[in-house]
C-alpha cells in the first residue's frame, strides 16, 4: 500500500493590494441608492427650513444635496468619458 503525503496549502497565495472596507465605502458612496437617500434627506431638510421660514436650514438642505450628489455625478461622468474613449454608445 502506497502512502502519499500532501503539502499544506497557504491560506493566502497573494496579499490583497487594497483594503476591502475603503473600497466598499467608495462603492456605497457612489451608488445610485445612496444618491436617492441623500436627495430625500436633503429635500426634508430644505422643506423643514421653508416651513419654519429659516433660510439657513434651507441652505443646509441644498448643501446636503450637493455633497451627496457629487460622488455619484463624478462616477457617472468618468464612466461616460471612458465609454466615449472606447467608442461605446455612440449614436451617430
Amino acid at each position: 500500500m502506497k502512502v502519499t503525503q500532501t503539502l499544506p496549502a497557504p491560506a493566502e497565495l497573494c496579499r490583497p493590494r487594497a483594503k476591502k472596507l475603503p473600497i466598499k465605502a467608495i462603492i456605497y458612496l457612489t451608488s445610485e441608492k445612496f444618491s436617492i437617500f441623500v436627495s430625500v434627506i436633503a429635500t426634508l431638510i430644505a422643506w423643514w427650513g421653508v416651513c419654519i421660514d429659516n433660510e439657513r436650514i434651507t441652505a443646509y438642505g441644498g448643501l446636503v444635496f450637493l455633497v451627496g450628489f457629487t460622488p455619484w455625478a463624478i462616477r457617472e461622468t468618468f464612466r461616460d468619458i471612458r465609454q466615449d474613449r472606447l467608442g461605446v454608445g455612440k449614436d451617430w
